[in-house]
């Protein structure tokens, strides 16, 4: 028979993996740590001094003077107690910002180092969850779970050893007779929040998704007018958010009550057995119903607080398995060979490659071509031929199932990632800019000096739209170059690939998006970025592409014709048709 498995309070394997961060601030953790057991010491012995003045200065002998030196003692204990509970509340607090900054550090890196796969198939809002939020929720496992419930335990356990050596064991265990009571409540709010904390961090994530995404498209959103449909949504995931925090509220404030009652019936019965028997004549103090009561308080404190320390453990723990499952996560890594690939000519074959973005359904069949060192490639067909499917493997974004892609004749995937992309350089139709200065978005953090820079913009002849930008190179572009034109963004598009100096260029629909006054009036620019290297263009304008040494045209995933722009106008093909669609209009 099958059996549900049982539940985990928490995960220790989990536990561990996140205790490896600590080991670079191990000195900080330990000296926080010492803390906790000074801090245990100071806090039972105030109960203890107080039980022996009030029982040797006030009950026995009236001694005003060692009543007041005591008192000293207690103030001064005090004192002390809160200097190092500041410390280590400073420790503690600085361990947690240090850790999420390394895991933040490997977070970004991992996630940078995954296929473009991994990305088709989750939303970015989620991704900018797991290396934000619920990074800094794991920092509270150290600042505010991990040590202050070590803190708390620690306390404790000091206070029920002292309860038991210096205050009759009877008094003591009349006192604790409610704890079985404590231990079922703990484990019921124990388990119920770990479920509750793991829809709240889920819909955190849904929340972050839908308004980023949302947030990206407003233009389209508002152009289409569906403002209220969008609202309507965002409604509906906003009340799961609100319904999910208001759920762990429940269980957290049915917990709290609960420990206060227990509290107050813990002092009741020690109050009254402790009053029974120093009415019998029994060997009962002042002193020490007086500490009970103490102690009482002082146990129950921290365990009333261990239900917020637990809160705070187990919502890390949950946004921490979350990022460790990213951390962990190997299946998705982009994976090259070991070789370097230095020189290149430029001479480019694939050979009966098959790739599909799933097995059951290839958008890439069979396909063969060769393209030589200094040759431009043009290619052309319908949306969804497989045009810019071609460079993304060739640029190794996706692994393809079957054939072999090789540049110069050696088999790409023996060679790692970065030393094959460092010979090539891609301009796309829809040009991506960070939120930065156009010198900055042309160099992308290469060793490229501005001198080098301005060289290029007079090389290639677009001295002209780099002026009419206030500030020039410093001109700051905004998110995703939100401030400069289609024709200006193409235009750092094309500085960025001439200054990466790559064998092969590839030009993905670059002047789609542009009119026809922009596109002559940056052809000046193609031509010369294009000269000397290996090109393939993307195009639907076949205007562009009529120099090209070779055109494929594709269909479904296959070439279903090859030649230059005669050869195939001459075969009044699948290439004919589409340039007389296009050019059917004119005289």
């Amino acid at each position: 028979m099958s059996q549900t498995p049982k539940k985990k309070i928490f995960d220790l394997k989990l536990l561990r993996k996140l205790m490896i961060y600590i080991r670079p601030h191990k000195v900080v953790f330990y000296v926080a740590l010492s803390l906790t057991v000074l801090l245990a010491g100071l806090n039972t012995a105030r109960p203890l001094i107080i039980q022996y003045t009030v029982d040797e200065f006030i009950i026995k002998v009236q001694d005003a003077d060692k009543l007041l030196l005591f008192m000293l003692v207690l103030i001064g204990l005090l004192l002390l107690e809160t200097i190092v509970q500041f410390v280590f509340i400073y420790l503690a607090n600085q361990l947690g910002q240090s850790i999420i900054r390394d895991i933040r550090k490997d977070l970004f890196r991992k996630v940078n180092s995954f296929r473009l796969a991994f990305f088709d198939r989750r939303p970015i809002g989620t991704l900018v969850t797991r290396n934000v939020s619920d990074i800094e929720v794991i920092a509270n496992i150290f600042s505010e779970g991990l040590l202050v419930i070590f803190s708390d335990l620690l306390k404790i356990v000091v206070i029920l050893v002292s309860m038991f050596v210096f205050i009759d064991y009877r008094l003591v265990l009349i006192s604790l007779s409610v704890l079985p009571l404590l231990y079922i409540a703990t484990r019921w709010f124990q388990l119920s929040i770990k479920s509750s904390f793991q829809a709240v961090r889920n819909e955190v994530a849904n929340l972050n998704a839908f308004v980023q995404e949302r947030l990206s498209g407003v233009a389209v959103v508002q152009l289409f007018n569906v403002q209220k449909r969008e609202y309507d949504a965002f409604k509906v995931i906003n009340d799961r958010h609100r319904k999910a925090n208001v759920r762990s509220i429940w269980y957290f404030s049915i917990f709290l009550p609960v420990i206060e009652i227990l509290s107050a019936i813990a002092i009741g019965l020690a109050v009254w057995y402790g009053g029974v028997r120093a009415a019998a004549g029994d060997s009962i103090t002042l002193g020490e119903l007086i500490a009970i009561i103490f102690f009482v308080n002082l146990i129950f404190r921290p365990l009333r607080q261990l239900a917020d320390r637990f809160n705070t453990l187990q919502m890390g723990l949950v946004a921490g398995e979350r990022v460790m499952n990213l951390l962990d996560n190997e299946d998705d890594i982009e994976t090259g060979g070991v070789k370097s690939l230095s020189e290149v000519k430029g001479n480019i074959a694939f050979k009966n490659v098959w790739f599909g973005y799933n097995d059951d359904e290839m958008v890439i069949r069979d396909l063969s071509f060769e393209v030589q060192a200094g040759q431009t490639l043009a290619v052309v067909g319908a949306t969804g031929a497989g045009k810019t499917t071609l460079i993304s493997l060739l640029a190794r974004y996706y692994p393809y199932q079957k054939g072999e892609i090789t540049i110069d004749g050696k088999l790409i995937d023996d060679y790692t990632l970065n030393s094959v992309r460092r010979h090539l350089a891609v301009v796309l139709q829809d040009v991506f800019l960070f939120s930065d200065t156009v010198y900055q978005n042309i160099i992308m953090g290469n060793d490229v000096s501005p001198q080098a820079v301005k060289d290029a913009i007079n090389d290639i002849g677009v001295g002209q739209f780099i002026d009419e930008l206030p500030g020039g190179l410093d001109f700051q572009v905004g998110e995703k170059g939100g401030t400069l034109s289609a024709g200006q963004r193409q235009i750092i598009a094309f500085l960025r690939a001439y200054v990466s100096n790559p064998e092969i260029l590839i030009l993905d629909e670059a002047t789609a998006s542009l009119d026809s006054h922009s596109e002559l009036a940056i052809q000046k620019a193609i031509d010369k970025i294009t000269d000397g290297r290996t090109n393939i263009i993307i195009a639907h304008r076949l205007s562009t592409i009529r120099k090209a040494d070779k055109i494929l045209v594709m269909d479904k995933g296959r070439v279903v014709e090859e030649g230059n722009h005669e050869e195939l106008l001459e075969k009044n093909g699948a290439y004919a048709r589409l340039y007389d669609m296009q050019f059917a209009g004119e005289v």
